[in-house]
């Protein structure tokens, strides 16, 4: 199976993508490195996606993304605790009002988890069943924190945006 790459110079872009990708992934958002709010557009998403090619060029397999994930954020070394994207809302609150940069390292890991479906989904034209449960149980952590965001900054002007690019890639992904 062919691997789509990007192309260093030109950067992200629709014809380096897998032509999966680029029939799910419709809306221009994906596509752009400096949307906060999209797989790649992060700091944690554009690492996630480059280091998953370079991945991928060493001879990294569909059936193993969950570890490459998994070490990834191991190197990261946040502290999350691991099923944190997935832990019910007073649990999470409990773990994110003990430090206030506990919301910043738990955004990190759910942007990578994401990026890395998004990832594999735009190399690969494929999404490893696991690594979709992770992305969709990140994206639900991101809504819970992004209605966080909106009780504890009501006048935060990016809400709306950051919840509706959130919708798009869990639609995308049930879309699988």
């Amino acid at each position: 199976m062919p691997h789509h790459f990007d192309d260093p110079e030109e950067g992200l872009a629709r014809e380096t993508s897998h032509p999966r990708f680029v029939a799910l992934a419709t809306d221009d958002f994906y596509y752009d490195l400096a949307d906060d709010f999209s797989p790649f557009g992060s700091d944690d998403g554009s690492d996630t996606l480059s280091l998953l090619e370079d991945w991928y060029r060493d001879g990294g397999k569909n059936g193993k993304v969950a570890g490459f994930l998994q070490e990834m954020l191991a190197d990261w070394d946040f502290g999350v605790p691991k099923s944190m994207h997935r832990a019910d809302a007073d649990v999470r609150e409990k773990w994110l009002a003990k430090e206030d940069m506990h919301e910043t390292f738990l955004q990190s890991e759910c942007r990578a988890r994401v990026a890395t479906a998004f990832g594999q989904l735009k190399i690969t034209g494929e999404v490893d069943p696991a690594m979709r449960d992770e992305a969709l149980a990140a994206i639900a952590c991101q809504l819970a924190l992004n209605q966080r965001a909106r009780t504890r900054h009501p006048a935060w002007p990016h809400a709306d945006e950051n919840e509706a690019r959130l919708t798009s890639m869990q639609a995308v992904l049930n879309a699988l």
